[in-house]
């Protein structure tokens, strides 16, 4: 049966993406598909030689917010919503009502983190924001 609208789409999509997430950063995929400039920034937020020399860092939930928004923007080089979906696991849009992603509300830029009240929401939007602006600031763009 297919849903009007994405349904558990959304969910189901966010659990597949994190065990890819999950396995790319343990085999050092992830590391290799984004700029130098995240590449250093995720080294020193994540590597256990610097985090060890703080006393504060993200837990584990914050760490895969990070990790999912950066590699669904570096890594799966999504543009929009409707790029996530159709980069999603293919039994998960047998699901869906395709039509519906030719939607307007799909056609925009997002980055999304369903997180709990308390969980360090805002440091992972600190982060992000740091992120976007390093990679602006430093990344050299291809006219």
């Amino acid at each position: 049966m297919v849903n009007k609208g994405t349904g558990l789409t959304p969910l189901e999509m966010a659990k597949s993406l994190t065990k890819d997430v999950e396995k790319a950063w343990e085999d050092g995929s992830f590391l290799k598909n984004v700029s130098p400039v995240t590449q250093k920034l995720l080294k020193y937020w994540f590597f256990d030689v610097f985090c060890d020399m703080r006393h504060i860092n993200f837990h584990k939930g914050q760490k895969r917010a990070i990790l999912n928004i950066i590699y669904l923007h570096e890594v799966l080089k999504t543009k929009n919503v409707k790029d996530l979906y159709l980069s999603t696991v293919a039994e998960l849009l047998q699901e869906m009502d395709l039509e519906d992603l030719s939607k307007e509300k799909y056609q925009h830029p997002i980055y999304a983190v369903k997180m709990a009240t308390g969980t360090g929401k805002t440091w992972v939007l600190n982060a992000i924001l740091i992120w976007q602006y390093l990679n602006a600031k430093y990344t050299k763009k291809k006219c």
